[in-house]
Protein backbone atom coordinates (compact mmCIF):
# COMPACT_ATOMS: atom_id res chain seq x y z
CA UNK A 1 0.00 0.00 0.00
CA UNK A 2 2.80 2.43 0.82
CA UNK A 3 4.69 1.79 -2.58
CA UNK A 4 1.30 2.55 -4.20
CA UNK A 5 0.94 5.81 -2.71
CA UNK A 6 4.23 6.74 -3.37
CA UNK A 7 4.41 6.32 -6.98
CA UNK A 8 0.92 7.88 -7.45
CA UNK A 9 2.56 10.92 -5.04
CA UNK A 10 5.52 11.19 -7.83
CA UNK A 11 3.07 11.01 -10.34
CA UNK A 12 1.26 14.33 -9.17
CA UNK A 13 4.45 15.91 -8.46
CA UNK A 14 5.53 15.52 -12.03
CA UNK A 15 1.84 16.53 -13.54
CA UNK A 16 2.45 19.44 -11.06
CA UNK A 17 6.00 20.49 -12.65
CA UNK A 18 5.04 19.84 -16.15
CA UNK A 19 2.03 22.10 -15.76
CA UNK A 20 3.05 24.74 -13.53
CA UNK A 21 6.38 25.11 -14.16
CA UNK A 22 8.04 27.63 -11.74
CA UNK A 23 4.77 28.14 -9.83
CA UNK A 24 4.79 24.43 -8.87
CA UNK A 25 7.46 25.25 -6.34
CA UNK A 26 5.17 27.74 -4.46
CA UNK A 27 2.50 25.27 -4.88
CA UNK A 28 4.67 22.36 -3.31
CA UNK A 29 5.89 24.87 -0.44
CA UNK A 30 2.26 26.10 0.58
CA UNK A 31 1.39 22.08 0.38
CA UNK A 32 4.24 21.34 2.35
CA UNK A 33 3.52 23.44 5.15
CA UNK A 34 -0.25 23.16 5.65
CA UNK A 35 0.27 19.02 6.14
CA UNK A 36 2.88 20.34 8.53
CA UNK A 37 0.39 22.69 10.38
CA UNK A 38 -2.14 19.87 10.32
CA UNK A 39 0.31 17.20 12.05
CA UNK A 40 1.19 19.87 14.53
CA UNK A 41 -2.98 19.61 14.96
CA UNK A 42 -3.24 16.04 15.15
CA UNK A 43 -0.54 16.05 17.85
CA UNK A 44 -2.59 19.09 19.83
CA UNK A 45 -5.80 17.05 19.48
CA UNK A 46 -4.08 13.91 21.03
CA UNK A 47 -2.14 15.79 23.96
CA UNK A 48 -5.55 16.86 24.95
CA UNK A 49 -5.77 20.38 23.78
CA UNK A 50 -8.82 21.86 22.96
CA UNK A 51 -9.69 21.28 19.60
CA UNK A 52 -11.66 24.43 18.87
CA UNK A 53 -9.09 26.61 19.74
CA UNK A 54 -6.57 24.55 18.07
CA UNK A 55 -9.22 24.72 14.46
CA UNK A 56 -9.00 28.57 15.02
CA UNK A 57 -5.10 28.54 14.85
CA UNK A 58 -5.19 26.21 12.28
CA UNK A 59 -7.98 27.79 9.77
CA UNK A 60 -5.78 31.05 10.53
CA UNK A 61 -2.44 29.75 9.84
CA UNK A 62 -3.17 27.91 6.57
CA UNK A 63 -5.20 30.38 5.31
CA UNK A 64 -2.84 33.17 6.05
CA UNK A 65 0.42 31.49 4.90
CA UNK A 66 -1.37 29.98 1.56
CA UNK A 67 -2.56 33.26 0.60
CA UNK A 68 0.88 35.61 2.31
CA UNK A 69 3.24 33.17 -0.41
CA UNK A 70 0.40 33.24 -2.81
CA UNK A 71 -0.22 37.22 -3.61
CA UNK A 72 2.59 38.83 -1.23
CA UNK A 73 1.82 41.37 1.61
CA UNK A 74 -0.47 43.62 -0.33
CA UNK A 75 -4.61 45.24 0.14
CA UNK A 76 -5.76 42.34 -1.79
CA UNK A 77 -3.97 39.15 0.38
CA UNK A 78 -5.67 41.55 3.22
CA UNK A 79 -9.16 41.64 1.88
CA UNK A 80 -9.21 38.13 0.90
CA UNK A 81 -7.83 36.96 4.50
CA UNK A 82 -10.60 38.88 6.73
CA UNK A 83 -13.30 37.85 3.79
CA UNK A 84 -12.20 34.63 4.94
CA UNK A 85 -11.92 34.83 8.94
CA UNK A 86 -15.63 37.02 8.95
CA UNK A 87 -17.44 34.24 6.76
CA UNK A 88 -15.78 31.23 8.83
CA UNK A 89 -16.47 32.71 12.17
CA UNK A 90 -19.84 33.41 11.09
CA UNK A 91 -20.80 29.69 9.81
CA UNK A 92 -18.28 27.95 12.52
CA UNK A 93 -20.26 29.75 15.09
CA UNK A 94 -23.87 28.93 13.46
CA UNK A 95 -22.99 25.27 13.54
CA UNK A 96 -21.33 25.08 17.42
CA UNK A 97 -24.60 26.98 18.59
CA UNK A 98 -26.65 24.21 16.79
CA UNK A 99 -24.66 21.46 18.30
CA UNK A 100 -24.48 22.96 21.63
CA UNK A 101 -28.40 22.75 21.68
CA UNK A 102 -29.03 19.38 19.61
CA UNK A 103 -26.33 17.84 20.99
CA UNK A 104 -25.64 15.12 18.24
CA UNK A 105 -23.20 12.30 19.12
CA UNK A 106 -21.55 11.00 16.25
CA UNK A 107 -18.50 9.70 17.79
CA UNK A 108 -18.77 7.62 20.91
CA UNK A 109 -17.71 8.12 24.40
CA UNK A 110 -14.77 6.42 24.73
CA UNK A 111 -13.08 7.76 21.31
CA UNK A 112 -13.63 11.39 22.53
CA UNK A 113 -12.25 10.87 26.21
CA UNK A 114 -8.68 8.81 24.12
CA UNK A 115 -8.37 11.83 22.07
CA UNK A 116 -9.14 14.73 24.58
CA UNK A 117 -11.91 15.87 22.69
CA UNK A 118 -14.81 17.32 25.32
CA UNK A 119 -17.66 16.82 23.35
CA UNK A 120 -19.25 16.27 19.84
CA UNK A 121 -20.11 19.71 19.00
CA UNK A 122 -16.31 20.38 19.35
CA UNK A 123 -15.23 17.47 17.01
CA UNK A 124 -17.78 19.07 14.62
CA UNK A 125 -17.09 22.53 14.72
CA UNK A 126 -13.65 21.33 13.80
CA UNK A 127 -14.06 19.25 11.44
CA UNK A 128 -16.13 22.00 9.60
CA UNK A 129 -13.84 24.36 10.29
CA UNK A 130 -11.18 22.66 8.07
CA UNK A 131 -13.54 20.73 5.24
CA UNK A 132 -14.93 24.58 4.37
CA UNK A 133 -12.03 26.48 4.73
CA UNK A 134 -10.62 25.35 0.94
CA UNK A 135 -14.41 26.01 -0.09
CA UNK A 136 -13.96 29.78 1.10
CA UNK A 137 -11.01 30.35 -0.08
CA UNK A 138 -11.20 28.86 -3.74
CA UNK A 139 -14.48 31.70 -3.94
CA UNK A 140 -12.64 34.25 -1.86
CA UNK A 141 -9.89 33.99 -4.15
CA UNK A 142 -11.73 33.76 -7.79
CA UNK A 143 -14.11 36.91 -6.76
CA UNK A 144 -10.77 39.12 -5.72
CA UNK A 145 -8.69 37.85 -8.65
CA UNK A 146 -11.51 38.73 -10.79
CA UNK A 147 -11.96 42.61 -9.24
CA UNK A 148 -8.04 43.25 -8.79
CA UNK A 149 -7.99 42.66 -12.65
CA UNK A 150 -10.68 44.98 -13.84
CA UNK A 151 -10.09 47.53 -10.93
CA UNK A 152 -9.33 50.59 -12.57
CA UNK A 153 -5.52 51.87 -12.22
CA UNK A 154 -6.26 55.34 -13.51
CA UNK A 155 -8.80 56.34 -11.24
CA UNK A 156 -10.25 55.88 -7.68
CA UNK A 157 -13.50 53.49 -7.79
CA UNK A 158 -16.37 54.40 -5.59
CA UNK A 159 -17.20 51.91 -2.92
CA UNK A 160 -20.80 51.25 -3.95
CA UNK A 161 -19.23 50.16 -7.84
CA UNK A 162 -16.77 48.13 -6.09
CA UNK A 163 -19.05 46.45 -4.32
CA UNK A 164 -21.88 45.90 -7.02
CA UNK A 165 -18.94 44.24 -9.20
CA UNK A 166 -17.81 42.18 -6.44
CA UNK A 167 -21.47 40.60 -6.07
CA UNK A 168 -21.74 40.34 -10.14
CA UNK A 169 -18.63 38.33 -10.45
CA UNK A 170 -19.84 36.13 -7.25
CA UNK A 171 -23.13 35.11 -8.42
CA UNK A 172 -20.87 32.80 -11.47
CA UNK A 173 -19.41 30.86 -8.49
CA UNK A 174 -22.04 30.18 -6.26
CA UNK A 175 -23.72 27.41 -8.30
CA UNK A 176 -20.81 25.47 -8.95
CA UNK A 177 -19.86 25.54 -5.21
CA UNK A 178 -23.49 24.39 -3.62
CA UNK A 179 -23.40 21.74 -6.75
CA UNK A 180 -20.19 20.14 -5.72
CA UNK A 181 -21.07 19.84 -1.49
CA UNK A 182 -24.24 18.64 -2.63
CA UNK A 183 -21.97 15.60 -4.29
CA UNK A 184 -20.18 15.51 -1.23
CA UNK A 185 -22.50 15.06 0.79
CA UNK A 186 -24.31 12.81 -1.37
CA UNK A 187 -20.90 10.45 -0.70
CA UNK A 188 -19.98 10.92 2.19
CA UNK A 189 -23.50 9.82 3.66
CA UNK A 190 -24.38 7.19 0.76
CA UNK A 191 -23.37 4.35 2.75
CA UNK A 192 -25.36 5.74 6.14
CA UNK A 193 -28.46 6.24 3.98
CA UNK A 194 -28.74 2.92 2.35
CA UNK A 195 -28.29 1.17 5.28
CA UNK A 196 -31.34 3.21 6.88
CA UNK A 197 -33.46 2.66 4.06
CA UNK A 198 -32.46 -1.08 4.13
CA UNK A 199 -33.81 -1.32 7.88
CA UNK A 200 -36.88 0.16 6.73
CA UNK A 201 -36.52 3.62 7.75
CA UNK A 202 -38.69 6.90 6.61
CA UNK A 203 -36.89 10.28 5.80
CA UNK A 204 -37.46 12.05 9.10
CA UNK A 205 -36.07 8.63 11.08
CA UNK A 206 -32.72 9.17 8.46
CA UNK A 207 -32.43 12.73 8.85
CA UNK A 208 -32.37 12.52 13.04
CA UNK A 209 -29.65 9.98 12.93
CA UNK A 210 -26.40 11.85 14.30
CA UNK A 211 -24.13 11.11 11.92
CA UNK A 212 -26.92 12.02 9.08
CA UNK A 213 -27.79 15.12 10.89
CA UNK A 214 -24.07 16.10 11.92
CA UNK A 215 -23.03 16.14 7.92
CA UNK A 216 -26.20 17.24 6.44
CA UNK A 217 -26.14 20.43 8.84
CA UNK A 218 -22.25 21.00 7.89
CA UNK A 219 -23.17 21.02 4.05
CA UNK A 220 -25.98 23.52 4.41
CA UNK A 221 -24.17 25.92 6.45
CA UNK A 222 -21.63 25.18 3.97
CA UNK A 223 -23.86 26.45 1.30
CA UNK A 224 -24.72 29.32 3.51
CA UNK A 225 -21.33 30.16 3.81
CA UNK A 226 -20.64 30.18 0.41
CA UNK A 227 -23.66 32.23 -0.51
CA UNK A 228 -22.64 35.20 2.45
CA UNK A 229 -18.89 34.66 1.24
CA UNK A 230 -19.96 36.79 -1.87
CA UNK A 231 -21.60 40.38 -0.05
CA UNK A 232 -18.60 39.75 2.34
CA UNK A 233 -15.74 39.72 0.07
CA UNK A 234 -17.18 42.53 -1.95
CA UNK A 235 -17.54 44.54 0.88
CA UNK A 236 -14.29 43.67 1.85
CA UNK A 237 -12.34 44.46 -1.37
CA UNK A 238 -14.48 47.36 -1.92
CA UNK A 239 -13.60 49.07 1.33
CA UNK A 240 -10.14 48.24 1.34
CA UNK A 241 -9.12 49.10 -2.31
CA UNK A 242 -11.68 51.92 -3.40
CA UNK A 243 -8.30 54.45 -3.19
CA UNK A 244 -6.42 52.16 -5.01
CA UNK A 245 -5.26 53.95 -7.68
CA UNK A 246 -1.78 53.26 -9.38
CA UNK A 247 -1.65 56.25 -12.47
CA UNK A 248 -3.08 59.17 -12.14
CA UNK A 249 -4.57 60.73 -14.12
CA UNK A 250 -6.07 63.45 -13.09
CA UNK A 251 -3.89 66.45 -10.73
CA UNK A 252 -5.34 66.50 -7.64
CA UNK A 253 -3.74 70.35 -6.71
CA UNK A 254 -5.49 72.05 -9.62
CA UNK A 255 -7.20 75.89 -9.04
CA UNK A 256 -9.77 77.36 -11.12
CA UNK A 257 -8.76 74.36 -14.05
CA UNK A 258 -4.80 75.51 -13.56
CA UNK A 259 -2.19 73.31 -11.65
CA UNK A 260 -0.93 75.21 -8.21
CA UNK A 261 2.43 74.68 -6.02
CA UNK A 262 2.04 72.34 -3.88
CA UNK A 263 4.04 73.46 -0.19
Amino acid sequence: MQTSLIVCFIVFLIGLIVLERRSSIKIMIRLAISLAILYGYMRAIVSGKSMILFSIIVTCGIAGINILIKDGISRKSFSELLSIFITSGITSGVVFWICKNTNPKIYQDEMMRFNGIKSSANAIVGIFMLVTLGIYMDIISRIIFRLDDQKDRTDDTPLKELFEQGMELGKKYIVEKVNMIVLVLASVLLFFVCASMNRGMGFSEIINQPEIFAYSLMAIVCGIGVILCVPVTACMYAFLNRKKTIYKTVSENKVDGKRSLKL
